[in-house]
């Protein structure tokens, strides 16, 4: 099985522009999205983890052999 690491960071970048949270795969940026409100920037975050979580789960199901 490969090992993934993925993480999030969040950056407030004043009160004009408020919260960006970011996606990263080992490191790298995947996606980065702006928020108004941090707590909206979480929200969005966990979403996404669950989203992975699900797709890690499928690939692996899909590795197992039937027999």
């Amino acid at each position: 099985m490969d090992h993934v690491t993925w993480s999030c960071e969040f950056r407030f970048h004043g009160e004009s522009y408020g919260w960006e949270a970011q996606l990263l795969r080992e490191g790298e940026l995947v996606i980065g999205h702006r928020f108004i409100l941090r707590r909206l920037a979480e929200a969005w975050a966990e979403t996404e983890r669950q989203i992975l979580e699900k797709e890690r789960a499928l690939t692996e199901y899909e590795r197992e052999p039937l027999f």
